[in-house]
């Protein structure tokens, strides 16, 4: 919720137009992701989870805002939603059949950064990136529902073995960065 109203209100219009701000917010973003991995659940970590969602909110606004000029933003959030709570529910049906798939998963990830990497780089024409940017958006979209289905068995396995107090941020967080993930490639992002 907190990243919707963040995107719907955008305080850093100009991101793209500054290439130092937008590598300042992209290494506040890992900042913030690192630290919420490595801080014990409390106030803290629920202030640095809601400081990330804000942050991820501007990064997206620019996108949602083409998205809705494109008229095709409606369509993205239910497509992605749709995705989302598909592959949440065969997570939660499936029998830790998934659990193994972490590795691969993660390989697969990997492959897909490259590959984005050097289409931004490498590719020549703005026809044969755009190809490429298709390809790969629809590659992602196809990893990132894969991930919400293994991190559902990943939370579905720690609530199983849990006996302290729970971690509600850093158990919830895989599962945000999926739900953001599947948006940017169901739109198409560049």
């Amino acid at each position: 919720m907190v990243t919707g109203i963040s995107t719907e209100n955008p305080l850093i219009s100009d991101i793209g137009k500054k290439p130092m701000t937008h590598l300042a917010i992209i290494l506040v973003t890992f900042v913030n992701l690192i630290a919420l991995m490595a801080i014990e659940p409390g106030s803290l970590k629920y202030g640095l989870y809601i400081s990330l969602s804000v942050i991820v909110g501007q990064m997206l606004s620019g996108f949602a805002s083409r998205l809705q000029q494109q008229e095709t933003l409606s369509e993205t959030l239910f497509s992605s939603g749709l995705i989302f709570f598909t592959m949440a529910a065969i997570g939660l049906i499936d029998n830790q059949n998934l659990l193994g798939w972490g590795v691969y998963l993660w390989a697969t990830l990997s492959v897909l950064l490259i590959a984005m990497i050097y289409n931004v780089a490498i590719t020549k024409s703005d026809n044969e990136r755009s190809d490429w940017r298709i390809w790969l958006a629809r590659f992602g979209v196809v990893l990132f529902a894969l991930y919400v289905a293994f991190d559902v068995e990943i939370l579905k396995a720690n609530a199983a073995i849990c006996s302290g107090e729970a971690d509600y941020v850093g158990e919830s967080l895989n599962l945000y960065l999926d739900m953001i993930n599947l948006f940017a490639n169901a739109g198409g992002n560049d």
